[in-house]
């Protein structure tokens, strides 16, 4: 028998369970989150900027009209935000613009899903939210309703919080746990959670780093789904304008957020007096065009205040036949400066660089490992970081630091960081901890010789000029109508070098090549001086004169550009008041010029896929004629509980009528159903008109009250294409009806068709294949080395084929539930019944299933027939599914083969479930026993209770991934009744 020192053993004894001690407290603070990340519904990056325009409550909007006032040019990158006011009666807690929220978002989104346009749902100003902070339902179900869901905006995160004298005020510690829930959410299908941020001196333990290190649970949400977080920068304070500046920056590029973004805002704007004064939107373009090209912001929200900027209601007007229709507009400055400046990155005159990019260019960061002090010292940026180096001479710091305009682009904007996240984070150059920072630069002279050695001056002159590769970002930093000058040598171009004299708040960004600049210049202002004004170009050193030319931009009065020539210098005077290009075609011979740079390659982004669903119009932005009163904000009458914001009043008139002109429609059958309300009596005096026929009179009887409201439905009939529904009084009447929404259902909503992919019938060059996630434990893809890029399968081996009924004739959406690792990998050739083969390539690239559509078609009620042949080698298929709505996770139950699960039979009998090995280390496998069913939830909590793994049952031995799990003990529960078991990961 081996002896055996028992001294020795207690003391490992001991240290296992130390070790397993601090293991638990670990992960108490820091919860294990799950590896698998999907696919982003629509991508944001440097390559597919966004763009979030409001449709506002503060306009009591018509959705449908704000879409219409988008270019279409920029449509695309436009993702629609749907703002609610948390404007409240504190002691009621009852919203006043945006009475029922949720109302209000279903009712918007649903019209920006018929327009397919991706969007997002601002539910919060400051700590107010028109959503529960610790009840995700709200949230999954835009997600899995709406296929144009984006996900969810939350502004000004300063503000609002801990407020014992007002219900609605949540606590700062809830909302960020709630924060931590939704980026969980959000990369379970896919989307964003959007913050913007700005502070002040009361604020600075809420600020960005104190999100992260007061919460190691969102710090680690943060850091696993980086892609689905975005952090705005927002401009709604005076004060702490580089600090935010720092922070916002310092999130993104130490990896605890996959983009950043600017919200500019009126309301912190202040004069070099102090006072809130002297605004115009043409100061926006500083911000704007300096973080976009020089700090890699691909995110523009906004600009508020949105019924100020942007969205403007106009006077009604009359239609061609009688009726009249509330009317919206756009401000001047909204198409002047806000579009035009986007407008310049997705032309690629603007290039927004790589996260890797801004770290190189930036090359220094301050990482705030403070623990003690006041706020600004554990929270903040230091407080003389930006002195002697950007910050204006007549400015001051923290709350005394009111301008966020730069006296120097020589020195890259300085991020803040909480800690360095990854690999790509850990390459700056230079990396300083504020604990540190007094010591390293004890003045701000030393600061300054260190950040001169690391950026050599580029330019002379009090103008802002900031480079990156071949462009240059220009403004005039003055806010007191001086002039600013400046001359730039160039490194591309062959000339010499260019002087430049700005008007105020002109900016610009200027692009060399070896013999062309390309320019553009905006000044655009409505507010203070609408004339035209001066800016000067003067090019010196071109070996011939140069020739030019110019455009204007955008919608503007006409500017005037002057020429002279003299001595070897070009001037250029330039006469305008908003956007313009230059072209002027320079060179010399001056040599030693760089000559690599990288081209912008902006790629619009997919649309949404096409929705099916329910669409919904609110009475008050319909066409109306010889009606009551249309109450466009209900909160201030009488009568409660109606959708949208307000509702009309039929009236009495026989001449009444309201009615909606559908666009995009599905020719087919639908059912329309009008919510009313009427206090006593009833109205028999309607007609319900199709296109200018009569299909039905509609009879409203009693709701008891005008603060309950009932549907009447009616079957109709639409064509393809565009249709016109109208009520319309056929006489006179006494009783005063209520009118609130019109909804538009298609006769075949609800209907679903699920097939397994592996279930249907296969040629050989399919292969089946097993798989612990997949739906059923089996997916099918082809046999590797055969592709089919240009043509179709030329026989049936190459083809799945799979037959199904439809109850219901209509528009059906075929969706896949696929796994296309790569570009390469990544489509399908689709057939419907005796259609022609369709190239289904572009779906979504990812290494875990999700869905995505095939294909859209009209099918008529009986047998159909789906053929699905093999294109590219790699792609995987799970699971098809035929309707209306949007396909989530594993989908719906699929009876078409005996090897698919039924929902309710269970997996075997006469057994307990066993998991193996135990110890395990990668992988850990389940055998089911009684009771257990297909899509029961797996469920592994760690031995403080946390959930760090779920999974469902697609078949009777499963295989889980376990191998990202830290060491330790864990349980593993299946269903809600099962039994629990523990097992060991080494």
């Amino acid at each position: 028998m081996k002896k055996v020192n028992v001294l020795h053993l207690k003391e490992k004894v001991f240290q296992t369970a130390l070790s397993l001690l601090i293991l638990l407290a670990f992960l108490s603070a820091n919860p294990v989150f799950s590896q698998n990340t999907v696919p982003l519904r629509r991508t944001v990056s440097p390559q597919q900027p966004m763009y979030m325009i409001h449709i506002d409550t503060w306009n009591y909007a018509n959705p449908q009209k704000i879409i219409d006032l988008i270019p279409a040019d920029i449509r695309p990158y436009v993702v629609m935000n749907i703002s609610l006011s948390i404007s409240h009666d504190v002691p009621t807690s009852r919203f006043k613009v945006a009475e029922y929220g949720y109302e209000v978002a279903k009712s918007w989104l649903r019209v920006c899903a018929e327009n397919r346009m991706w969007t997002m749902i601002q539910c919060s100003s400051g700590g107010f939210s028109q959503f529960s902070d610790t009840d995700l339902s709200v949230y999954e179900e835009f997600y899995k309703n709406y296929p144009n869901f984006l996900g969810f905006n939350y502004a000004e995160q300063f503000w609002g919080f801990d407020d014992a004298t007002d219900p609605l005020s949540p606590s700062w510690s809830t909302r960020i746990a709630h924060f931590t829930n939704l980026l969980q959410l959000s990369n379970k299908y896919g989307g964003y959670l959007v913050v913007s941020w700005c502070g002040n001196q009361w604020s600075q333990s809420i600020n960005p780093i104190a999100m992260l290190k007061r919460n190691p649970q969102f710090a680690a949400a943060c850091a696993q789904y980086k892609q689905n977080y975005i952090l705005c920068e927002k401009y709604t304070t005076r004060s702490y304008k580089f600090d935010m500046e720092s922070l916002a920056l310092g999130t993104y590029l130490s990896g605890y957020s996959g983009n950043y973004g600017i919200r500019y805002d009126d309301t912190g704007w202040y004069d070099d007096d102090g006072n809130h004064a002297g605004f115009t939107m043409a100061t926006a373009g500083a911000p704007v065009l300096e973080h976009a090209m020089l700090t890699g912001q691909t995110v523009i929200d906004g600009p508020e205040l949105i019924w100020t900027q942007c969205f403007r209601e106009l006077s009604s007007a009359a239609t061609s036949d009688g009726y009249r229709e509330r009317k919206w507009g756009t401000y001047d400055q909204f198409s002047n400066v806000s579009i035009d400046l986007f407008r310049k990155i997705i032309d690629g005159h603007v290039r927004i660089p790589t996260r890797q990019e801004v770290i190189n260019r930036t090359k220094v960061a301050i990482i705030n490992n403070v623990s003690s002090g006041n706020g600004d010292a554990i929270y903040s940026s230091p407080q003389t970081l930006f002195d002697g180096l950007y910050r204006m001479d007549n400015d001051g710091t923290y709350q005394n630091n009111l301008n966020f305009f730069k006296k120097s682009g020589r020195y890259p904007t300085i991020p803040t960081v909480f800690q360095l996240n990854d690999y790509v984070a850990n390459s700056f150059q230079v990396k300083v901890n504020k604990s540190d920072y007094s010591s390293r630069w004890p003045t701000t002279d030393s600061k300054i010789a260190e950040l001169n050695n690391l950026f050599p001056q580029e330019y002379t002159g009090n103008i802002y000029a900031g480079r990156h590769e071949n462009g240059w970002v220009v403004y005039n930093p003055f806010r007191n109508g001086q002039q600013a000058t400046g001359n730039i040598p160039f490194k591309y171009n062959t000339s010499e070098s260019m002087d430049l004299t700005l008007s105020q708040y002109t900016s610009g960004v200027i692009k060399e090549t070896a013999s062309q600049l390309k320019i553009y210049l905006n000044n655009f202002d409505n507010v203070l001086n609408t004339g035209l004004k001066t800016d000067v170009i003067r090019i010196h050193g071109s070996s011939a004169k140069p020739t030019w030319s110019f455009t204007d931009r955008a919608a503007h009065q006409p500017s005037n550009i002057t020429e002279s020539w003299s001595g070897g210098i070009l001037t250029l005077t330039i006469a305008h008041n908003g956007p313009l290009d230059i072209t002027v075609n320079c060179s010399g011979n001056f040599t030693g010029r760089l000559t690599q740079y990288t081209p912008s390659n902006v790629i619009a982004p997919a649309l949404p896929p096409v929705y099916l669903g329910t669409r919904q119009y609110e009475m008050e932005c319909l066409e109306y004629k010889n009606i009551g009163p249309i109450t466009t904000s209900g909160y201030n009458a009488d009568i409660r509980n109606y959708h949208g914001q307000g509702y009309i009043q039929f009236g009495t008139n026989a001449a009444a009528g309201v009615r909606k002109n559908v666009t995009n429609m599905n020719g087919g059958n639908y059912t329309v159903q009008i919510r009313y309300s009427l206090e006593s009596g009833r109205v028999d005096n309607v007609g319900l008109f199709v296109n200018n026929s009569q299909v039905a009179t509609m009879s409203f009887s009693s709701t008891g009250s005008l603060s309950t409201w009932n549907t009447l439905a009616q079957n109709i009939t639409l064509n393809s294409g565009t249709n016109s529904i109208e009520l319309r009084a056929l006489s006179s009447n006494t009783n005063l009806l209520y009118l609130d929404e019109m909804t538009l259902t298609p006769a075949n909503a609800g209907q679903e068709i699920w097939l397994e992919a592996e279930c249907g019938n296969t040629g050989s060059l399919w292969q089946v294949l097993q798989s612990s996630t997949a739906s059923g434990g089996r997916y099918i893809t082809i046999t590797p080395g055969n592709n089919s890029l240009n043509n179709p399968p030329s026989d049936s081996e190459g083809v799945a084929t799979y037959n199904f009924n439809v109850g219901i004739s209509g528009n059906y959406s075929i969706w896949g539930r696929l796994r296309a690792p790569s570009a390469d990998d990544d489509s399908f050739w689709v057939k419907i019944d005796n259609g022609s083969w369709q190239n289904i390539n572009g779906l979504k690239s990812s290494n875990v299933w999700t869905w995505d559509v095939l294909a859209t078609a009209d099918l008529s009620a009986g047998n159909h027939t789906l053929q699905i042949g093999y294109r590219e080698d790699g792609t995987n298929l799970d699971k098809l599914y035929i309707g209306t709505n949007y396909p989530t996770e594993y989908g719906g139950n699929s009876t078409m083969c005996q090897s698919s699960l039924d929902a309710k039979t269970t997996l075997s009998t006469g057994s307990e479930t066993v998991i193996y090995p135990n110890p395990a280390k990668s992988e850990l496998n389940i055998r089911f026993g009684d009771g257990v069913v297909h899509g029961d939830e797996i469920s592994i909590y760690n031995v403080g209770g946390q959930l760090v793994l779920k999974s469902r049952v697609n078949s009777k031995n499963e295989k889980l991934e376990i191998g990202q799990l830290p060491a330790g003990v864990y349980l593993i529960k299946v269903g809600q009744g099962g039994k629990t078991l523990k097992f060991i990961k080494e």
